[in-house]
């Protein structure tokens, strides 16, 4: 298959995406703001699971907390199609406005009507949900308009360093909050959050030129912009590899995480002490590997294969895990797997940027961003159903494989272990 030719729109929207990156301050910038954010998000999803939980029925509860994240799992694709049709900065910006009206208008809601009126918690969480759903591949996207392609791989550390950071400290500030004020405080403290958010974000709009939509993009309906999306990914040899990797680690890394490490304590008798501390342990090797990507002053020559390789030290970890003998050994590796998990995403979502032509960089993260959340629910459905019918380390074991068989198949194909950061376009033929 050759490679397609670039039409003038493409090719002067991918030029456009790679000369004269704004750099690293306007990166710093970027952080800011994107850490208050994704701050408020976790806040938000405590309070609202803490709030979900004294409603009157396990039903009610279970609908409120399916109405926050079926939206956002629906429509990212949609919201990828609209970040390349008005521009990634300008949909990031418009939705974390809406987003901060969202929790103001929560706030003042909840004083009027109370916590547990249920009309009002499945609306707040469907609204929020949509806006996420427009907000997150908007500003997955920015990075590549901020830095160099050289520069992608240790921004993705600082990112990843960052959500994971988020999350840590999210959880329990967002538990503290809802212990002493409830989901009213919550989303008060979100209000400030999001426009402290806003106001670093909206400083990018003098560093980031406003991008003009692409003749392509501009002329098709939102529908037929998805599916070309998804085409665009498909004949990419590289992105749709690459894509599957990180698909199938996230797929198979999920539910160990959040349940077979729960159940594997509960087995061994170590209790909830010993599931925290693996679980801290984990987040903690997260962070220091995305830490250690963020670091280093260079990318590789192939980021490609050493991302993969490093995506195969994760399978590797994860077969390991329910067959060392105590709690301690067992956190170690916990730690171990956090961090091989850092580069390897950093690096391999380093590549996908660099790769991809800046008309479908809003639709390509929409798909990245998917695979991480979206997927979810379906982890712990199979993770589960593994578990009954084979065993807890044989589920394990099964996970491992589905991350090793997909690096195989990446790196069997000399495409994908010869990529370069350097490209301005991505190679669609294989060789």
């Amino acid at each position: 298959m050759s490679t397609p030719q670039s039409s003038p729109s493409t090719a002067q929207a991918t030029q456009t995406m790679s000369a004269h990156p704004p750099g690293k301050r306007t990166f710093a910038r970027f952080l800011g703001g994107f850490g208050l954010s994704l701050i408020g998000d976790q806040i938000w999803f405590v309070a609202l699971g803490w709030a979900a939980a004294r409603l009157d029925s396990p039903l009610q509860a279970s609908a409120v907390m399916a109405c926050a994240s079926i939206p956002r799992a629906a429509l990212l694709l949609v919201g990828g199609s609209i970040a390349d049709r008005y521009g990634p900065l300008k949909i990031a910006l418009s939705s974390q406005a809406l987003r901060l009206a969202v929790m103001a208008g929560a706030t003042g809601g909840l004083l009027l009507s109370g916590e547990s009126a249920l009309w009002l918690l499945i609306t707040v969480a469907v609204v929020f949900g949509a806006l996420d759903a427009a907000h997150m591949p908007a500003a997955a996207s920015l990075p590549i308009h901020i830095l160099s392609k050289q520069d992608l791989p240790k921004g993705q550390g600082a990112v990843q360093t960052l959500e994971r950071t988020a999350s840590v400290i999210g959880a329990p500030v967002g538990g503290f909050i809802v212990a002493y004020g409830g989901l009213t405080m919550a989303t008060a403290v979100n209000t400030l959050l999001f426009t402290g958010a806003l106001l670093i974000l909206r400083t990018l709009t003098r560093r980031i030129p406003a991008a003009a939509a692409p003749e392509e993009i501009s002329g098709e309906g939102t529908w037929r912009s998805v599916r070309s999306g998804l085409s665009y990914v498909a004949r990419d040899h590289v992105l749709s590899r690459i894509l599957l990797v990180i698909t199938m680690l996230n797929l198979a890394l999920a539910a160990p995480v959040n349940i077979g490490i729960a159940l594997l304590a509960s087995d061994r008798g170590w209790g909830a002490t010993g599931f925290s501390t693996i679980v801290m342990t984990f987040a903690g090797g997260a962070i220091c590997g995305a830490l250690f990507q963020a670091a280093l002053r260079s990318a590789p020559k192939a980021p490609a294969a050493i991302g993969l390789l490093w995506v195969a030290g994760s399978g590797l970890c994860i077969a390991a895990l329910p067959l060392l003998p105590n709690l301690t050994t067992t956190a170690s590796l916990a730690a171990l797997l956090g961090f091989t998990t850092g580069p390897g995403s950093a690096l391999l979502f380093g590549l996908i940027q660099a790769s991809t032509q800046a008309n479908y960089v809003g639709r390509v993260m929409a798909l990245a961003t998917f695979s991480a959340l979206g997927l979810t629910p379906i982890s712990f459905t199979l993770f589960g159903v593994l578990t009954d019918l084979t065993g807890l380390t044989t589920a394990f074991i099964i996970c491992a494989g589905t991350v090793l068989a997909s690096v195989t198949v990446a790196f069997a194909n000399r495409v994908v272990r010869t990529a370069t950061l350097d490209t301005s376009e991505p190679t669609t033929s294989p060789l």
